[in-house]
């Protein structure tokens, strides 16, 4: 039976292998037929502005009033869940049974996270008791640590129009469609044997 690891990576190769052909018919249409390769790519180029979605992200939510309007609710809802998780893994947590899961190297990471993991929820816990009972001392701390950072300037630089690659790309068709050739033939010649005797060709 193959496990979800070995599906994966040969879903993953079978991708690599379906793409490498498709770069093997680009190459060639841009050696033989270059001024069809360049009809299909301005076809294909759609430019698609992200600036209303980078808007409505860039845009500072303040949810202190639910905080301090519904803090019994939030605050023993902290609580609850610090208890369950301090139970588990006071109580209820099976080191043998988690140690076998890892490798022996690894158990040493798995006492670091169970640790990070009771400290987070006594933290937790001391954190609903004070919004249960008077979430106004946590108001210092709060104006202490807001702080906006907006994202406009790289939001801006990441939705910009680059158009050299196309330039160079268009500007060298011929050479641009020979390098696309050699590299998915490579790739074909490399994963496809891979694919061959698993049984997943794609041809």
């Amino acid at each position: 039976m193959e496990t979800v690891k070995e599906i994966l990576l040969r879903f993953l190769v079978a991708i690599l292998c379906g793409g490498s052909v498709v770069g093997v018919l680009l190459g060639a249409g841009m050696m033989l037929k270059p001024e069809r390769s360049v009809a299909l790519n301005q076809h294909f180029s759609r430019w698609v502005s992200s600036d209303k979605i980078a808007d409505d992200f860039d845009r500072p939510r303040w949810t202190e009033r639910i905080l301090y309007r519904h803090h019994r609710l939030i605050g023993g809802l902290l609580i609850i869940g610090a208890v369950c998780i301090l139970y588990v893994f006071l109580f209820s947590y099976n080191v043998r049974r988690i140690s076998s899961a890892f490798a022996f190297g690894y158990w040493g990471l798995v006492d670091a996270l169970v640790g990070i993991m009771l400290v987070g929820s006594v933290l937790a816990a001391l954190i609903g008791l004070i919004v249960l009972a008077r979430p106004s001392l946590l108001r210092e701390i709060e104006k202490s640590a807001n702080r906006w950072i907006g994202t406009e300037g790289v939001a801006k630089a990441l939705n910009s129009k680059y158009y050299d690659s196309d330039a160079h790309i268009l500007s060298r068709k011929k050479l641009a469609g020979a390098c696309m050739i050699i590299g998915s033939l490579y790739v074909l010649i490399v994963l496809g044997p891979f694919l061959w005797r698993s049984g997943w060709m794609i041809f």
